[in-house]
């Protein structure tokens, strides 16, 4: 049986995390970026209905927590230089309500609405808290709503009880949650950071990623006041807010990851209920050139254009190849679209534009929607040049891929394909693709593919 949490997590949100704005700086925090991508990735393969995400950007009260109450939700990282990057979400204001209700007797959380926000001037938006996880999670195919809420930073054992308070406001509307807790670590990690410098921030960040491994917040119960403030972090509240989360489901924890390339710690954490481990392997797509592809349509998708190839390409990605991408639901085929030769700069580009190509363009099929995506399984064959043989007799429908050419027409199929299991079978089928009479003796040629899934 699902459990009412698909998943919950903690990611850190400095901007410098997203593309536009880390460039070449981004190589950096690899290690950061590519653990987000994939907890990320298996939070959407989770299929949570709404995303509850805790920031310690949004609006801090001394006494109590908060929650926007705001039907949607805009927001963009201008105050950082790039007005471009903006978001628009929708707020799921159900459970937002099931949350105030159920807090009501329990903890202070304020509601904050339109007529809060007119009374004081203030707008409700997307912080950069929120915008940076969110950017990942939506990157990675998530298009449902959120509910959004600012922790109090005074009492961190009245936000593990908020986290509580999430799960059975959750249970009570039936509704399927991920919970991100957003937050950075020490921000005086690095002598002669505009932040500062102590020992004690490196002391700080080993125990919360010991409690976060640990899953055990009793290292952290016994810092004092003046401790926290001298290490100067965001993300504590954050973490005792995912506890209170934890405290609803037996988790497995496939990603982890800390570093702190600037000065500031990050430390990423993913939880799944135990049981909905074994989706792991399955569903997240731990290959670039999978993740780019998926990427690609999700964007193509959101944006009806076609994503920028990413900077600082690893070299598996720099070089030209004929690529093709496969797109099944279930064991049906819903799509597929490929070059046998490269057509683009390349190996990257070849992926982005075929991805698209075959959610949107494949003659065979209607357009992938948005929503279907996240049911999607995606491959992609990355294929080696293609070589002329003398006969049939050099083919081999399981190692090798096969192009059959005469005259103008040219047909291809993959290797290694269910129910292809006969070098006759292999060219006929290449032969009717292509458009070929079955008495034509087409020129033949092989190559070897490379699979990702």
């Amino acid at each position: 049986m699902e459990h009412v949490c698909a998943a919950a997590g903690f990611f850190p949100h400095p901007p410098i995390m997203l593309p536009e704005i880390g460039g070449p700086e981004l190589s950096k925090m690899a290690a950061t970026v590519e653990a987000v991508e994939a907890a990320s990735a298996l939070i959407v393969s989770q299929k949570p209905e709404t995303l509850v995400i805790v920031s310690p950007h949004n609006y801090v009260f001394p006494d109590g927590a908060a929650i926007i109450a705001a039907p949607r939700l805009y927001g963009n990282l201008a105050a950082f230089g790039y007005p471009e990057l903006s978001m628009d979400v929708r707020t799921d204001m159900d459970l937002v309500e099931e949350i105030v209700h159920q807090a009501s007797q329990q903890t202070d959380v304020y509601r904050l609405d339109a007529a809060w926000s007119d009374r004081f001037g203030h707008p409700l938006s997307v912080d950069q808290g929120t915008f940076v996880p969110l950017y990942y999670l939506r990157k990675a195919g998530f298009t449902g709503p959120i509910v959004l809420m600012a922790p109090r930073f005074d009492d961190y054992d009245s936000m593990t009880r908020l986290g509580d308070i999430v799960i059975k406001a959750a249970k009570t509307l039936g509704r399927r949650i991920a919970v991100i807790a957003s937050g950075d670590l020490s921000h005086r990690l690095l002598q002669g950071s505009p932040n500062g410098y102590t020992p004690n921030g490196a002391v700080f960040d080993k125990l919360v990623m010991e409690a976060l491994l640990k899953q055990n917040l009793s290292g952290l119960s016994d810092l004092s006041r003046s401790f926290i403030d001298e290490i100067a972090t965001c993300g504590l509240p954050s973490v005792y807010f995912l506890f209170g989360v934890l405290r609803h489901f037996r988790p497995v924890m496939p990603v982890y990851a800390y570093e702190a390339p600037f000065g500031v710690g990050y430390g990423v954490a993913l939880y799944l209920p135990e049981g909905q481990e074994d989706q792991v392997e399955k569903r997240a797509p731990s290959d670039i050139r999978v993740r780019l592809a998926r990427e690609s349509i999700t964007y193509y998708l959101q944006h009806h254009a076609l994503m920028a190839v990413p900077r600082d390409l690893p070299e598996e990605l720099q070089d030209q190849a004929g690529t093709f991408v496969s797109l099944h639901k279930g064991s049906r085929l819903r799509g597929c679209i490929g070059t046998f030769l490269p057509m683009h700069l390349n190996t990257a580009s070849e992926i982005i534009h075929n991805a698209v190509s075959a959610a949107t363009r494949d003659p065979r099929f209607s357009p992938v929607s948005l929503e279907e995506l996240e049911d999607i399984d995606i491959s992609v064959d990355v294929l080696g040049k293609p070589e002329a043989v003398a006969s049939a007799s050099e083919l081999n429908p399981k190692k090798y891929g096969v192009i059959v050419m005469s005259h103008a027409r040219t047909g291809l199929l993959l290797p290694d394909l269910e129910g292809v299991d006969t070098v006759e079978q292999q060219i006929s089928i290449a032969k009717e693709k292509a458009g070929i009479p079955p008495q034509i003796q087409p020129d033949l040629y092989r190559f070897t593919v490379d699979r990702y899934k």
